[in-house]
């Protein structure tokens, strides 16, 4: 099983989150949340890490000073090309995995006579989820992931990633048999810089811009 990971310079004087999210472009309707995570001080330093082994989840939409946050009430480990189904036994929603679905997908069935928030995840942690199926349909994930990292200044766990971004997204491309990315935030002049190490794979904003967001954003929390 192969181990991914993500590192990050913070060269700025704010502390950020770095959070990488996914989406998968062949599913719709998917929430994505912030699925790996990680808090860096200024001149700090830090990363995430993950791994392929996926999991089918069932979960509840919770409200975390306002945001919406997904809290898992079940993970169960899977492999892709399984149907999982949706019940409700023993006085509560649950999983059961039920046979099988199309080779490089995961796919869950609301059987619950109840309204679900069905997932998949990857590594321990949920990763995207279908809000509110309806009994007797179900939620299909075609999993050919992509990528993504971005900059925020206050995020939790499961939290629906939006546009309250401070900075990105930028897409992550493992090529060539990589496992490993770098990224850096700096300050270039008045220019708010947020880049792969190495490379002119990058987003930038104006500095004043960027702080003006930062301050917008803390008195609204």
């Amino acid at each position: 099983m192969t181990t991914y990971s993500v590192n990050f310079e913070n060269q700025t004087n704010n502390t950020w989150t770095l959070c990488v999210y996914q989406q998968l472009p062949d599913s719709i309707g998917l929430d994505s949340v912030s699925w790996k995570q990680t808090r860096v001080p200024t001149q700090g330093v830090s990363g995430v890490q993950w791994n392929t082994q996926y999991l089918a989840c069932l979960a509840n939409y919770k409200q975390d000073g306002g945001k919406g946050v997904y809290i898992a009430s079940q993970k169960l480990n899977t492999e892709l090309g399984k149907q999982w189904d949706c019940i409700y036994a023993d006085g509560v929603q649950q999983l059961t995995l039920a046979g099988t679905a199309t080779a490089g997908q995961l796919m869950i069935t609301n059987k619950s006579q109840k309204l679900a928030n069905l997932g998949i995840g990857m590594d321990g942690d949920i990763a995207l989820i279908k809000r509110d199926v309806y009994s007797g349909n179900n939620a299909q994930f075609v999993v050919k992931p992509k990528y993504y990292v971005a900059l925020y200044s206050n995020l939790t766990k499961g939290e629906v990633i939006s546009g309250n971004q401070i900075h990105g997204p930028l897409e992550v491309i493992f090529e060539g048999g990589q496992t490993v990315k770098e990224y850096v935030a700096r300050i270039e002049g008045a220019t708010f810089i947020f880049e792969e190490t190495g490379t002119n794979f990058r987003v930038s904003a104006p500095l004043q811009q960027i702080n003006e967001r930062l301050l917008l954003q803390n008195a609204e929390a």
